[in-house]
């Protein structure tokens, strides 16, 4: 009993009078980072003012503060040389130990990077994309090297259940089409109307090129992946699958390398190949939409791929261009 008040007025206590947060700077090969700028944040709603304490790291990386935000509590760390860190929204009502990762600014490069959306032209096909082109290998698209393929298959299950009355149904749905001077098909109702199964499949034209999943992703940083691509690791297949009616989401902490255009040598060793980064995961909906975002370096052999952003080398008036984080 006794015990039990005592935590019971310990967490009184912290309520009335704020939490600790506390904060250990570190670079990407977890050293502590001293004298980065920092920032502890007690977030309020909108009509209040947030309380913020700012300071520098010491000597092991840390920086703390105590108070109490109605909202959430925010966190940055910086420095000139590292990339910025910015943690968002962690829970409000306890106290917090975190580890902050600022990566260092090594050596940032043009690549040709894109968010890329482009419709799938046909099912149960191989379709190359060209990374260098923003575009599917020839005869769907104006690419010469497949950097890697997509075979992308759905299948339609019937209506969702919502729809109720089919004729009612397709009558608004030709209102509506009517409305923004659309023409209605059939195959359109479906896909808007329609449950849907779908699968799509990720491979490679040649050997030794593949995937390897990235899970040292730092959602917080603006450097979110490693610097440069790995040396092995890589698998040659991938495969997604999703449905209109329980939809996969996408995940946004995590990120791919790819090694393709490889040559091989004689005896089966690597003799050139060319790396990218994806950012996040490859989102396909049951439909057909694509969306994935790369990162692609067009020299050989070299597996840096920290962007310069000021340095894509497609044009601004690309769509999918305006890729912001390196």
């Amino acid at each position: 009993m006794k015990t039990t008040f005592l935590l019971g007025l310990l967490s009184f206590w912290s309520s009335l009078f704020g939490y600790d947060v506390k904060i250990r700077v570190v670079d990407d090969q977890g050293a502590p980072v001293s004298g980065a700028s920092a920032k502890i944040a007690f977030v309020m709603f909108r009509n209040e003012t947030d309380i913020e304490y700012a300071g520098v790291t010491d000597k092991n990386g840390r920086f703390s503060a105590s108070g109490r935000g109605e909202h959430s509590v925010f966190v940055e760390a910086s420095k000139e040389g590292y990339y910025l860190a910015r943690l968002r929204r962690l829970p409000k009502d306890n106290d917090l130990d975190l580890v902050a990762v600022i990566p260092r600014i090594l050596n940032p490069v043009p690549l040709y990077a894109n968010r890329a959306n482009p419709g799938i032209p046909v099912q149960n096909e191989w379709l190359g994309y060209d990374f260098e082109v923003a575009d599917w290998v020839a005869p769907h698209g104006k690419g010469k090297i497949a950097d890697l393929r997509f075979r992308f298959r759905n299948q339609f299950k019937g209506y969702d259940d919502s729809v109720k009355n089919l004729t009612e149904e397709i009558a608004s749905s030709k209102r509506g089409y009517a409305a923004r001077k659309e023409e209605w098909t059939e195959e359109k109702f479906k896909r808007d109307a329609g449950k849907w199964d779908a699968e799509l499949e990720i491979s490679f034209p040649a050997e030794k090129e593949g995937l390897f999943e990235e899970t040292r992703f730092l959602d917080y940083s603006q450097l979110k992946l490693p610097h440069a691509a790995p040396v092995e690791g890589y698998v040659p297949t991938w495969r997604y699958t999703s449905n209109s009616y329980s939809p996969r989401t996408a995940r946004e902490n995590v990120g791919f390398f790819l090694r393709t255009r490889v040559k091989l040598g004689e005896k089966g060793n690597i003799v050139s190949a060319n790396y990218t980064k994806l950012m996040g995961d490859i989102y396909c909906a049951p439909t057909g939409v694509l969306l994935f975002t790369y990162y692609f370096n067009p020299t050989a052999n070299d597996r840096n791929l920290e962007f310069d952003p000021k340095k894509n080398l497609f044009p601004a008036s690309l769509p999918g261009a305006n890729v912001n984080d390196p």
